[in-house]
């Protein structure tokens, strides 16, 4: 439990993490592998919650993962900050003990183990997968990044050429911009081809250098089936929905967890909640779900400070070619769970950059381009001693000759925050898990009560109640796909019977091994759902039984849904 996020951590270090949280808090973690990765790595999943309360399938569910992309690792960490303040904190702060009482959490650090690995250990980046796909990269000619220079990182290179297409910023001269369309060659002046650190295979000096197809393209976020789309059409998405063995994992978690209520995805960049939809507007969004979704962008905003936004209206540059195939819309579109992700950390936030949607940036001009550079140079010599820039520096590459090698730090900087900022990111992020689940479901028996009718029968009377700010069924797209289970009332007049069980099915005038007997009312009832103070109707109903017995006799009175949870009482007639 000794853990400090003073570095990014590999995957033998959050696996020995995990299992001390197991040793050190066994009465509310329980670790398990939710699949093999493609190099047989276990993908973990730490379930906590308070046993002692019930079972964490007795109780609505939040989900949170982290690094589905590789180089994402800024998601790992934020989840294991969580994890960390959760069990830190019972019986300390209210609210956590509160929400380990009455929730299930499932936490999923790391989902691309393996390329998050291979990340960490090597100067290379990838996008999700070690996984070599389409194509077999090593018959493909052009230039492949490398660490050339052996220094731990691949950065850019520049070439000077007359022919080429950059020059170096008046305004600061570790800055390249791009020449203009009217310049012809001056004296004086250089330009310069820029090209990603690396080695040419099929090298040819008297031809361009062009860039070989990218080795790792496969991308895990477009492998799920909800829109999906075949590579041409959707970069990295896989041979068919579900490929990938970690993508299939995560996908049976789901399903085999019907508790799951709300989920959250951590990524990087930009400083943004993101929510539905991927591929639409927010006209197609269920009026009612449109609304929670803005309360909850609301309140993450407050805690995070990075504004909520809708994908397709505010990510998507061309409108009528979105980015399909997430797990986002397809826990919202598919499963009816209510999903946000976050792209943690925010390098142009931070210098003082205002954020803008996806559709005005490709509207950007080399001028105001120029100037949003200079802006995070300024910052980075400000903040950061002038660390996330390198320098360039000559380097006599065995292919183009003399080079200059420099740019941004690759990995530290710009995608994740350096060390300096990692607790800080962390700690406000995994705050706004326990919001998040503070809104979910959660039944509870207002009330219970055994009223004598005379000749030894008794009315039982209950009121079963939603304490929650969702609705029993969560979203209203759920309800409409019919993906959450009714709430059911349950009357346990046998001691010692599972109430989800055989009297589902019972009747009037069952007799059972005890001394009382169900004379009016189906012991299983069904409720229907239950709104919440999001809507969704009454948050109340009542519910009633007629039994004859002795007075002093037990009988047991439960409510259960599959997103809501489970809450029993015991009364005596």
């Amino acid at each position: 439990m000794n853990l400090r996020f003073d570095k990014y951590h590999t995957y033998r270090e959050i696996t020995e993490f995990l299992q001390s949280c197991v040793s050190a808090y066994p009465g509310f973690c329980k670790l398990d592998s939710i699949g093999k990765s493609l190099e047989g790595r276990d993908i973990w999943m730490l379930e906590i919650t308070n046993r002692k309360t019930g079972p964490g399938c007795d109780k609505p569910a939040v989900y949170a993962d982290g690094n589905i992309h590789a180089g994402e690792v800024t998601g790992a960490e934020t989840i294991l900050w969580a994890v960390k303040h959760l069990l830190g904190n019972y019986d300390k702060d209210r609210r956590i003990t509160y929400l380990l009482d009455t929730r299930v959490f499932y936490f999923i650090p790391r989902i691309a183990v393996d390329g998050a690995e291979y990340y960490l250990t090597t100067p290379d980046v990838l996008r999700s997968s070690v996984r070599q796909w389409p194509d077999a990269y090593d018959d493909k000619p052009g230039l492949c990044p490398e660490d050339v220079d052996g220094d731990g990182r691949i950065l850019f290179m520049r070439k000077e050429d007359p022919d080429g297409g950059w020059k170096i910023s008046g305004k600061d001269p570790r800055l390249m911009v791009r020449r203009g369309p009217h310049e012809l060659p001056e004296p004086g002046t250089a330009y310069y081809h820029v090209y990603i650190e690396g080695m040419v295979k099929d090298f040819d000096p008297g031809l361009p250098v062009e860039k070989a197809p990218e080795k790792h393209s496969l991308d895990f976020n477009r492998n799920f089936p909800t829109n999906w789309a075949v590579h041409t059409r959707q970069k990295g998405s896989g041979d068919y929905p579900f490929s990938e063995p970690e993508m299939k994992a995560v996908a049976d978690f789901f399903v085999s967890h019907p508790n799951i209520v709300l989920s959250m995805s951590y990524h990087t960049y930009g400083g943004y909640v993101l929510r539905p939809f991927c591929s639409q507007s927010d006209t197609a969004m269920d009026v009612q779900d449109l609304q929670i979704y803005l309360a909850a962008g609301e309140v993450a905003e407050d805690v995070t400070g990075y504004p909520c936004k809708s994908i397709y209206q505010w990510f998507t540059r061309d409108q009528t070619r979105p980015s399909v195939g997430s797990a986002l819309e397809w826990a919202y579109e598919t499963l009816g769970i209510l999903a946000l992700a976050t792209e943690l950390w925010d390098m142009r936030g931070r210098a003082g950059l205002p954020k803008e949607p996806a559709h005005t940036r490709q509207a950007v001009t080399c001028k105001e381009r120029e100037e949003e550079e200079l802006t995070l140079l300024k910052w980075n010599d400000k903040v950061m001693n002038g660390t996330l820039f390198i320098n360039w520096y000559e380097f006599d590459h065995p292919q183009l000759g003399l080079v200059e090698i420099g740019g941004w730090e690759p990995k530290f900087g710009r995608d994740n925050p350096p060390l300096c900022f990692l607790e800080e990111e962390c700690r406000k992020n995994g705050l706004f898990i326990l919001d998040l689940a503070s809104m979910a479901p959660r039944l509870a028996i207002e009330k219970a009560t055994a009223n004598p009718l005379g000749n030894g029968l008794y009315k039982i009377d209950a009121v079963v109640k939603n304490q929650g700010y969702l609705p029993s069924h969560g979203t209203f797209s759920a309800l409409k796909m019919n993906r959450a289970e009714p709430v059911r009332a349950v009357l346990d007049i046998s001691p010692g019977q599972n109430p989800e069980q055989p009297l589902g099915s019972q009747g009037a005038g069952i007799e059972t091994p005890g001394e009382t007997t169900l004379v009016a009312g189906k012991a299983q009832q069904e409720l229907g759902h239950l709104g919440g103070r999001a809507g969704g109707g009454s948050y109340k109903k009542r519910v009633s039984w007629v039994v004859r017995g002795k007075p002093g006799q037990p009988v047991t009175v439960a409510a259960y849904s599959s997103r809501a949870g489970k809450s029993q009482c015991e009364i005596v007639l």
